[in-house]
């Protein structure tokens, strides 16, 4: 039986698979993969100034300044001392001297956990990240982190990820970059990379993610040993570790999924959804969201977030049907994503929504009576929830009337007594005006309530 560590996808951004034959997402099938070789450890290849030397290059830019020789037989060169300037030097990646190269967490919310060297580091804001650091988030918790070149990586909820390396090549300047994601999905942003040598990889235990300016999603599901791949832009190649390594082309809006029995063939992720009223004030103690239905899909997944970028996700869910709601949003402006999940669990194109939540209720409550003497009181009470200060009046109509009986305006507390109403059938409602700084005045008026009155 095949281990699911022996087997692995390769993922590599292609750019000559980015040309106008290209399928894109809309049922299309992509196009016939092309075989090239899996990117591991690539080595270098550094063309040769004047002045080079394989002494003096190696003095300064190799681990082993003996390995010279190391260098000479690799690449045929008759006198170490002499190089032909414009001629290529193969330099293997392991021989050449690197340096740290910074990361940090750049945004965090809910329970993450920061490893390091085996034991718990704090998460703050800004935080240094290091080689071995690793970063795990629990239910509703997401962390997002940033490279000096703006790329970055973001963990939703119940996701595990490690920086396996974070290191600059000092003979060109390329970077390697390698993170290995063991539990949930990671979503990595990638800017172009800087030189041909340059790496950006997200690894998993059945596949290997090495891209150039896309952004695409790795998950990884033990449970169900299997990995995913969503390309939301770019182009990524897909092949097998084992055997020959031919790439099957994974365009901007296709997924595809890989086990240890190998690699599906890529699909069209599921288009983005559309909000209903998306992007209207959210006034209710919960803030809801209702999502168009999109065929094929079997849930929606909803994320919130404080930036545009969705870099600064506060909390998310993934719910069967198209409609979720969240509660303990505070007042202020945030932004909403929708993507649909298929039958086979991808993840689809992503649609954004901005919107203003400005927490602003009006609920009324039983009228009280009580009786003293023959003078029977009713005492109306309502309740109101959200900043601003509130003038309230209360309106009473007896019947089907549609002029109140009663009709009290600019009351400051929640609650009004009446007296000596004769027997009947009533309705009456509350309606606030709420007054903040900065902003005109709005007035909400509560639903009608019912009140009957006996002998």
């Amino acid at each position: 039986m095949t281990r699911a560590t022996d087997i692995g996808v390769i993922l590599a951004l292609a750019a000559a698979l980015a040309a106008p034959g290209l399928a894109h997402a809309q049922g299309r099938t992509p196009p016939a993969p092309a075989a090239t070789a899996a990117p591991a450890d690539a080595p270098v290849r550094y063309l040769v100034k004047p002045g080079d030397t394989l002494i003096g290059l190696s003095s300064r830019y190799l681990v082993k300044v003996g390995d010279y020789r190391t260098l000479q037989s690799l690449n045929k060169v008759p006198e170490p001392r002499h190089l032909r300037p414009g001629s290529t030097l193969t330099i293997p990646y392991p021989l050449l001297k690197t340096e740290v190269i910074a990361a940090q967490l750049g945004a965090y919310s809910g329970a993450v956990t920061i490893t390091r060297a085996g034991r718990a580091v704090a998460a703050t804001r800004g935080l240094a990240l290091a080689e071995g650091d690793q970063i795990a988030t629990g239910p509703n918790a997401f962390a997002t982190l940033d490279l000096p070149d703006e790329s970055r990586v973001s963990l939703p909820s119940n996701s595990t990820l490690k920086i396996a390396r974070l290191r600059q090549v000092l003979l060109t300047g390329g970077l390697r970059r390698d993170f290995e994601l063991t539990l949930g999905k990671g979503t990595a942003s990638v800017s172009p990379l800087p030189t041909p040598d340059s790496q950006f990889l997200i690894r998993t235990p059945l596949s290997v993610a090495a891209v150039r300016g896309t952004e695409y999603r790795v998950a990884f599901d033990p449970a169900r040993a299997s990995a995913a791949a969503e390309v939301i832009k770019g182009v990524v190649g897909l092949a097998p570790t084992a055997g020959p390594p031919a790439e099957t082309p994974v365009p901007a809006g296709f997924g595809a999924r890989a086990s240890a029995a190998g690699v599906a063939p890529p699909k069209p992720l599921l288009p983005a959804p559309t909000l209903v009223r998306g992007g209207r004030t959210q006034e209710d103690p919960q803030v809801a969201f209702a999502v168009e239905p999109v065929a094929g899909a079997g849930a929606y997944h909803l994320q919130l977030a404080n930036d545009a970028g969705f870099v600064d996700v506060f909390t998310e869910t993934v719910v069967p049907a198209p409609a979720a709601s969240f509660a303990g949003v505070p007042d202020g402006t945030f932004f909403v994503r929708a993507t649909a999940i298929d039958a086979d669990g991808l993840e689809g194109l992503p649609r954004d929504y901005g919107f203003e939540r400005d927490l602003n209720t009006l609920d009324a409550g039983a009228p009280a009576q009580d009786k003293t003497g023959k003078i029977r009181r009713f005492k109306f009470r309502w309740s109101a929830a959200g900043s601003g200060q509130r003038l309230y009046e209360l309106q009473l109509f007896r019947g089907a009337e549609t002029t109140p009986l009663v009709d009290v305006p600019g009351l400051t507390e929640p609650e009004l007594s009446v007296t000596d109403l004769p027997p009947g059938a009533y309705h009456w409602r509350v309606v606030a005006t709420r007054f903040k700084p900065g902003q005109p005045p709005s007035v909400k008026a509560g639903a009608l309530q019912d009140l009957q009155i006996g002998e």
